[in-house]
């Protein structure tokens, strides 16, 4: 059985189209990471804290007394470099760190006044950003999108990347 010319130019028309939403999808994310660049590169000018530091100092505000490993989940960063944030943090000043009162061996941070101060005068974190636009979705389309970034990642073959939130 012959295959229609009709037939095959319309998966040919439908091939190119997919191509051209897959590029504009990745100018796109293109956009979104050098937009956190340039966001994260204008904070640091401005205030002189990294986007890691702004955020950890946020969600240190939120909650006081946060484990150091409570604060790595919530940063999506590993146990190590959220180490390295906090101690540059507590050099600042803008954070405390107390040994926890419940385990010993545990560490808790908080903010200072200075860290509030340093909080208060800074430009919010982009992660902050990014949640509230999130968050404002509608909740189907929220879903849709996690869904579609999923299977991206797996496509791609990309499970096993380490990805903390916004690293630097």
């Amino acid at each position: 059985m012959a295959r229609s010319p009709a037939r095959a130019r319309g998966r040919k028309a439908a091939a190119t189209t997919r191509r051209r939403q897959a590029t504009e999808v990745v100018k796109s994310l293109r956009r979104l990471f050098k937009g956190i660049h340039e966001y994260s590169k204008a904070m640091q000018r401005r205030s002189g804290l990294s986007a890691p530091q702004a955020w950890a100092l946020t969600l240190a505000e939120a909650d006081a007394g946060l484990s150091l490993g409570t604060l790595a989940e919530r940063m999506y960063a590993h146990p190590s470099t959220v180490s390295g944030i906090v101690a540059r943090l507590v050099n600042r000043g803008a954070l405390r760190r107390e040994k926890d009162p419940e385990d010993r061996r545990g560490i808790r941070v908080s903010l200072t006044p200075a860290g509030r101060r340093l909080l208060r005068e800074s430009p919010p974190p982009v992660q902050a950003g990014l949640q509230h636009a999130l968050e404002r979705m509608p909740a189907r389309r929220l879903q849709l999108l996690r869904e579609a970034l999923e299977d991206i990642v797996r496509q791609a073959e990309l499970e096993r990347v380490r990805a903390p939130f916004f690293e630097s």
